[in-house]
């Protein structure tokens, strides 16, 4: 995910790239946006009720169905 892709509201799963295992393909959505606006960190409301800060390029959109 790129920096202007990244908006609050947006639902997003964490790559599984991420060195963290525990977190990888969680999913959530954006709740805040933090720094500078070519590389934001994203506060992220996970599904199980935790909040997370990512940097943009450790979570991908989730798709949804239409």
């Amino acid at each position: 995910m790129t920096s202007e892709e990244a908006r609050i509201g947006l639902r997003v799963r964490v790559r599984d790239s991420l060195l963290r295992s525990e977190l990888r393909g969680k999913a959530g959505t954006i709740t805040g946006r933090w720094g500078s606006p070519e590389y934001v960190a994203l506060d992220v409301l996970l599904d199980d009720g935790a909040t997370q800060l990512f940097w943009h390029h450790e979570l991908e959109e989730m798709k949804q169905p239409l």
